[in-house]
């Protein structure tokens, strides 16, 4: 009996952590370094969002034969977990695995929709005319690099990107949201998608499509007033002067309740000495920012000045700054902003988003008439740390409305800064401003690439030698010793 007792107990205990690690504790834990399997905030906010069921289907044979379809099956492999970690979180993503051969299921939906090639991932939601698709190829979900003699292939998981793309353009309705880039003016093209191009405007357009955006140009000199049909206005620079009729025409739609993403070069006029005006000055200052005509400069660890200066997030608790990554954007010959001292016309909320270090590492140098190196304490300079982004919101009765986010630089959005190294910090500051401005908070965030990397022991065949005989001897150790251990107790007990 007392030994039954014991065991009874020891079960109760077995039990009760069971209970308590089911209930308490997640039911994965990701230990790996980069957590790559834990969804990014945006998703999960997204995740949180949904109302409906969210059917996932991977369309494919279960046996490839194909170089497409052995890709597809190595990216589905992994998109296959993240949906499992993601139905966890949300119950109401159902996960079917459908081959087109055998599957009178995988039948059906083929016929339902027509642009459900296999290989592919079908996300469907709804039934009838209310009924929305989207459908993920490999190559949207995973890109797979070669590797070397010294490095492992590699693959970038892309399918978390491609899910929270998909599940948002779903959950928007099939009203997308309308946004207007202004031409006219110098402004970054839209139509230029070359990735080596500082004037180009292509990739972000890309990615705005990505999501669910429809982008379009709009010429206000050639129009009455900004489209009432517009989500928000987003001009990117320019390199000419608005006019004071194109201004007007902005300036009335933002007063009307319009929303606006304002990009203000810098643009020297060696005439006058001094950053040339853009126009759009005036209007920003009704909101209560003030254009600096200046730029931000930093000092470097060799104390050299630099005109392209880190942009950090700004100290506080809105969304927008909370949203935004950690490692700073790079920001070249980027105006300062600062609270404007004019009489205001509207009401607002200024909130900065990105400022510069603080002095004597960064400041405002507006002392462009002096020969040689930019040193602070001008009559005119601004010390560090200096706002390089704001945002705008109107005072409402209940809550705070997004209005503008103004920043001090454009070129930070082209196709070359975009493509760089560091692009996707800029492009993520890019897309979580118009998803703040167009109300979709649930968007805010960044999602980078899952890199998965294979890897080599490198060393001669000596070593390789030395690791198989350690390892054995190591092993056998081991086995020596347990085996001794119990002899000895037997022999004691």
């Amino acid at each position: 009996m007392r030994i039954f007792g014991r065991l009874a107990f020891f079960a109760a205990i077995l039990v009760a952590l069971n209970l308590l690690c089911h209930y308490v504790f997640p039911a994965q834990i990701d230990l790996t370094q980069r957590r790559i399997f834990t969804p990014a905030p945006q998703t999960r906010n997204l995740l949180a969002s949904l109302s409906a069921p969210v059917d996932v289907v991977l369309l494919a044979p279960k046996s490839p034969r194909t170089v497409a379809e052995q890709n597809f099956h190595a990216a589905a492999t992994m998109f296959r977990d993240l949906v499992a970690t993601c139905r966890q979180a949300q119950p109401l993503i159902r996960l079917h695995d459908a081959d087109p051969a055998e599957s009178a299921a995988a039948r059906e939906w083929q016929e339902q929709f027509a642009d459900a090639v296999p290989p592919c991932v079908l996300i469907a939601t709804g039934s009838g005319p209310a009924a929305g698709h989207e459908v993920l190829t490999a190559r949207d979900i995973a890109e797979f690099l070669p590797g070397s003699a010294l490095q492992g292939a590699r693959v970038d998981f892309l399918g978390e990107q491609a899910l929270t793309g998909a599940l948002a353009r779903l959950s928007a309705g099939r009203k997308q949201s309308l946004l207007y880039a202004t031409t006219g003016h110098g402004e970054l093209s839209l139509d230029d998608s070359d990735p080596a191009s500082p004037r180009g405007f292509g990739l972000i357009g890309e990615m705005l499509r990505q999501l669910d955006c429809r982008i379009a140009p709009l010429d206000l000199s050639a129009e009455q007033r900004v489209p009432r049909d517009a989500s928000l206005v987003v001009v990117a620079g320019g390199e000419g002067r608005w006019s004071d009729a194109d201004a007007e025409k902005l300036d009335v739609y933002l007063r009307q309740g319009g929303r606006a993403l304002l990009f203000v070069d810098h643009h020297f006029d060696a005439r006058l000495k001094r950053p040339a005006p853009c126009g759009l000055e005036e209007l920003i200052a009704k909101f209560g920012i003030a254009v600096g005509n200046d730029r931000v400069v930093t000092r470097n660890i060799a104390g050299q000045v630099e005109t392209a200066s880190p942009a950090l997030p700004a100290a506080g608790n809105h969304p927008l700054v909370r949203s935004l990554p950690q490692a700073p954007l790079t920001l070249l010959d980027c105006r300062s902003l600062s609270l404007s001292t004019s009489v205001r016309q509207i009401g607002a909320h200024v909130v900065p988003l990105l400022v510069s270090h603080a002095a004597p590492r960064a400041w405002a140098d507006a002392d462009f008439r002096a020969l040689g190196a930019p040193e602070p304490g001008g009559p005119d300079d601004l010390d560090g740390p200096v706002a390089m982004a704001m945002a705008v919101e109107r005072r409402q009765e209940r809550d705070a409305a997004p209005a503008l986010v103004v920043v001090g630089n454009a070129q930070f959005a082209s196709n070359r800064a975009v493509s760089a190294s560091s692009g996707r910090i800029h492009a993520s500051f890019f897309l979580s401003s118009v998803n703040w401005l167009r109300g979709r908070r649930e968007l805010l965030g960044d999602i980078p690439p899952q890199r998965h990397e294979g890897y080599r022991l490198t060393g001669s065949p000596a070593d390789h030698r030395g690791l198989v005989w350690k390892s054995s001897l190591v092993l056998c150790s081991l086995i020596a010793t347990a085996g001794l251990t119990v002899w000895t107790t037997r022999r004691i007990g």
